[in-house]
C-alpha cells in the first residue's frame, strides 16, 4: 500500500518534465501528501493540463459514501470496483518521493523510509480516476515491490516509466496492454533513506519531513 508521498519539485519544472501547462489553482511545495487530500494529476481526458484531484475515490457499492479507497492493486484493475476507470479513466500522478515504513522485531515504532529516484527526477504514479460532484478523484496503482522497497513493505506504487507516460493516457490503448505498463520499477534507478517519526503524522508537512534521519 502507499499512504504517503511528496511532491516538493517547483511548478516550472513540472511542466517542462511532463510537457503540461500548471494547475489553474495554486500548489505548493508537499512533503506528506495523504488520503483525501488535494494531489496533483494528469487526467487522460486532459493531457496537457495537470489538475487538482483529491486522493481516495468513494466505491459505487458503498451507499454510505463513507468508504474511500487510495490504492488499487495491478491483480484488481479488473475488478468491478476499478475496471470502468481503468478502461476509460487512467492518469498520472506527479510525485517526486514516497514512504513506506519498516517493522523492526522487537521495537513498537516503525521505521519511516523514504524512496526516491537516483536522478531526484519528479515521476509519476499510474493511476485511475472517477468524479464526485464533478471534482476528480484518484487512486494510485500499487505492484510488486523491487529489491530496495521489497526490504521494507510487500507492495510498492507503479511507477511509470517515461517513455510509457503518454501510452498510459492513450484512451485507445487495450486493457491488456496497458497492464502491460505496470511493472515493477527497477531498483537500480531508486535510493532510499530513513527519516524521522513527523512524517507519521499527516498535520507534518514541512521540509523536515523529507530530512535524512541521524
Amino acid at each position: 500500500m502507499c499512504g504517503a508521498y511528496s511532491l516538493t519539485i517547483e511548478s516550472g519544472k513540472l511542466v517542462k518534465r511532463f510537457k503540461a501547462k500548471p494547475p489553474k489553482v495554486t500548489y505548493p511545495k508537499r512533503y506528506n501528501i495523504r488520503p483525501s487530500q488535494p494531489l496533483v494529476a494528469i487526467l487522460n481526458t486532459d493531457p496537457e493540463q495537470m489538475t487538482i484531484a483529491e486522493w481516495g475515490i468513494v466505491p459505487f457499492w458503498d451507499k454510505t459514501g463513507k468508504k474511500q479507497i487510495i490504492n488499487a492493486r495491478k491483480d484488481s484493475l479488473e475488478k468491478a470496483t476499478f475496471k470502468q476507470s481503468f478502461h476509460e479513466r487512467r492518469c498520472l500522478i506527479l510525485a517526486d518521493g514516497f514512504y513506506e515504513w519498516k517493522a523492526v522485531p522487537g521495537q513498537k515504532t516503525k521505521i519511516p523510509y523514504r524512496f526516491v529516484l537516483k536522478s531526484e527526477e519528479p515521476f509519476a504514479f499510474a493511476g485511475i480516476w472517477q468524479e464526485k460532484d464533478d471534482e476528480p478523484q484518484a487512486v494510485i496503482i500499487t505492484t510488486e515491490p523491487n529489491e530496495l522497497v521489497g526490504e521494507v513493505h510487500n507492495r510498492m506504487p507503479a511507477i511509470l516509466r517515461p517513455e510509457t507516460e503518454n501510452e498510459w493516457l492513450n484512451p485507445d490503448l487495450e486493457p491488456d496492454q496497458a497492464l502491460g505498463l505496470l511493472q515493477t520499477y527497477p531498483a537500480s534507478k531508486m535510493s532510499a533513506y530513513p527519516v524521522s517519526t513527523l512524517v507519521n503524522m499527516p498535520r507534518n508537512d514541512s521540509v523536515e519531513v523529507i530530512k535524512p534521519a541521524i
